[in-house]
């Protein structure tokens, strides 16, 4: 089966703790991920932070739905997938670094598995757009909460 992976990072206009809060409100996504049109929390953990999570997600072939579990470390967030329809496996991470008190990079790292019979140079082109795409919108998401 098809596995296809990016990795990128940029700055952002906030500091670490309020993109950390902004990544880990799930629940928003749809508000900034151009992809997500659905995110619910389905359980919480003892802190309130989002243990797992269904998704509704625009994708080339149709809408994918799946539900991610999360673990949470002190500078960023992992997942993995539990469920879907599209894709057989996704693991991704948010890492958060402090830049100052207004500025934080963020690096974004993302595998996701398929069986879709689509070319590697096709599936390379969307999932480093979908990566891109999510970053440009968290960009644009802080800058209007300054």
């Amino acid at each position: 089966m098809p596995t296809d992976h990016a990795r990128r990072e940029v700055e952002v206009a906030a500091g670490a703790e309020r993109v950390l809060a902004t990544l880990r409100d799930v629940a928003s996504q749809p508000q900034w991920v151009p992809a997500i049109r659905e995110a619910e929390v389905l359980e919480v953990d003892e802190l309130g932070l989002p243990r797992t999570a269904r998704f509704a997600a625009a994708t080339a072939v149709g809408t994918d739905r799946y539900t991610l579990a999360y673990e949470h470390s002190p500078d960023g967030m992992r997942w993995t997938m539990v469920e879907g329809r599209l894709q057989t496996g996704q693991e991704g991470d948010y890492a958060v670094e402090s830049l100052g008190p207004d500025r934080a990079r963020v690096t974004y790292d993302l595998t996701i598995h398929h069986s879709l019979p689509l070319p590697g140079f096709v599936r390379s082109r969307i999932i480093a757009g979908l990566v891109d795409e999510t970053l440009s919108g968290l960009q644009e998401r802080m800058a209007a909460s300054t």
